[in-house]
């Protein structure tokens, strides 16, 4: 699965050579793109790259990027970009990185593009807690967002019993499917659980149906289902 990833990174970064050098967006030695130069520069992460491969999410800092083995010497930001020019799109809720060499400790950064690359959900976790689940619509007026965090996890709690959900954490699950129709259905795996317990945690399935109207987007939750889901 690596094998066939870094081959899709390489052809993607030979269509991209010309726009990508006249753009100011070049392949970095790490099967990445760096976008902008100095305290601007973006990293971004090859794994989030749209169906269309004109879309990526990025990293940055106010002190650029760091160079080596070194870490961020500053805040860490996640931003939408457009590799075709290397405009930012808009701030995302995560703040994770990767250099190629060394990456955030403990943390996932997920993008669950829909099939036409018109929208994206956003799946950001640290350690034990979700720290960003939001949906972004790419639309001629700019960028709509939504979070989903704030809508999911109280329904998710709901199908708990609230002596066995007492002092659980929810979290989306990365690792599991993820997946944005092109009508705005998205389906995804939750957990409620205790950290650094063997307590087994509680697994959900969950189903929302999210639309876009203009400058405004709207989720509701169609389903939540308890499921066993792989450790």
């Amino acid at each position: 699965m690596d094998r066939i990833r870094t081959v899709a990174i390489i052809a993607f970064a030979l269509s991209l050579g010309s726009v990508a050098a006249k753009a100011g967006c070049a392949p970095d030695q790490h099967q990445s793109f760096i976008c902008g130069d100095g305290t601007a520069a973006i990293r971004i992460f090859p794994d989030t790259i749209s169906p269309s491969r004109q879309l990526a999410f990025g990293w940055r800092t106010s002190k650029g990027l760091p160079s080596g083995q070194a870490e961020p010497a500053a805040d860490v930001e996640n931003v939408l970009v457009k590799l075709s020019d290397g405009a930012v799109l808009g701030r995302l809720g995560g703040a994770y990185w990767a250099t190629g060499e060394m990456r955030a400790n403990r943390y996932d950064l997920i993008a669950a593009w829909s099939p036409d690359s018109r929208a994206v959900v956003e799946v950001a976790n640290s350690r034990w807690d979700t720290d960003a689940f939001r949906f972004y619509a790419i639309g001629d007026a700019g960028l709509v967002s939504l979070d989903l965090h704030d809508l999911v996890e109280p329904a998710v709690r709901a199908k708990a019993a609230k002596k066995v959900e007492k002092g659980r954490v929810f979290r989306v699950r990365e690792d599991l499917p993820v997946k944005l129709e092109a009508d705005g259905r998205l389906t995804f795996a939750a957990i409620l659980f205790i950290p650094k317990s063997e307590e087994p945690a509680l697994g959900f399935r969950v189903e929302l149906m999210i639309k876009t109207v203009k400058s405004a987007a709207a989720a509701r939750v169609i389903s939540v289902e308890r499921a066993k889901l792989p450790n």
